[in-house]
């Protein structure tokens, strides 16, 4: 698709447009057969990567999303508007405090927005009793659509499932000592990974939840549900290697990286990632067209040499 200037195209606002998630959104508006204009929001549009969004037709303005004019300005005239926020960046006071001013800006522009797309999660502390409260950056997203729901916006909450790019990097497998390689974290053989290759997929389910909908206002981003055993497996018969899941004990683990990412891993493994959901409804969203990344294809994709030479 080309980006369109005719007025009558509906107008998307996508925040984080030059990150994984809003990045994901504009392309597959880009690739979707109907027209739209995009303004796309960054912190700093002279950077390659908004230049490059320039070139492509979008708008692209500048917004910090701590500054409640910007963002007033950014959503302005929309029909759509797709948000996040980064809890990695500031931390939970400042992500609630984001947060509130998008919500509120949205709310003074209701006359002309009429979908709000939310990059929520689940609410980890509610669902788990109160075992796991440091799961601070689900719990700020979840507080956050709590309040978008009860200032009356037209919200539909589309979760991203946990990256499978997670696993390029700190999640990594490693290799041991006989030349075989583990993945190591928190939980057990058996425990099931909500996974999306997000850079690629999460704009799917945002565009297939723009055109066709989301009855319940809730759309659970996942392409793939394995458990670390398949996890480990599916990566060693790929790279022609033997490859298992190792449980890490939560203090060793917990030592390295703290409680949030720790507490994170032992919920998924207890209750799921999202809380028992079955995201089996949630694919009927895509396009017809669609075609999401599961595990496997990912592994085969993506290129593991730097993991392999440990």
């Amino acid at each position: 698709m080309v980006i369109s200037t005719d007025v009558s195209a509906p107008l998307i606002t996508v925040f984080g447009a030059t990150g994984t998630q809003g990045g994901s959104v504009i392309a597959h508006l880009l690739s979707s057969s109907r027209a739209y204009r995009i303004r796309a929001v960054t912190r700093d549009p002279s950077k390659p990567s908004g230049k490059k969004l320039g070139e492509k037709g979008c708008e692209v303005v500048k917004a910090e999303m701590g500054d409640s004019k910007q963002v007033d300005e950014a959503v302005k005239g929309a029909q759509m508007v797709f948000g996040v926020t980064n809890f990695w960046e500031h931390g939970a006071k400042k992500e609630i405090e984001d947060g509130k001013i998008l919500i509120n800006a949205i709310k003074q522009n209701l006359s002309t927005i009429k979908t709000f797309i939310w990059s929520g999660l689940e609410p980890v502390r509610k669902i788990s009793n109160g075992k796991y409260t440091h799961v601070e950056h689900f719990d700020t997203k979840a507080e956050l659509t709590e309040l978008a729901k009860k200032e009356g916006l037209p919200i539909i909450d589309v979760q991203p499932a946990m990256y499978m790019e997670n696993f390029l990097g700190a999640m990594a497998p490693r290799k041991q000592q006989d030349g075989s390689y583990a993945f190591w974290f928190p939980g057990s053989p058996d425990s099931k990974l909500n996974l999306i290759h997000c850079k690629r997929d999460y704009g799917a389910y945002v565009v297939g939840a723009i055109e066709g909908g989301a009855p319940d206002g809730e759309v659970l981003a996942c392409a793939d549900v394995i458990t670390t055993s398949e996890l480990a497996a599916t990566w060693g018969e790929a790279n022609g290697v033997k490859c298992s899941y190792a449980p890490a004990p939560v203090d060793q683990f917990k030592a390295m990286v703290g409680d949030e990412f720790t507490e994170m891993l032992q919920y998924f493994a207890e209750f799921g990632y999202y809380g028992g959901k079955d995201v089996t409804a949630s694919q009927a969203v895509l396009a017809e067209n669609a075609r999401v990344q599961t595990w496997r294809e990912f592994v085969k994709a993506e290129d593991w040499s730097k993991v392999l030479s440990g």
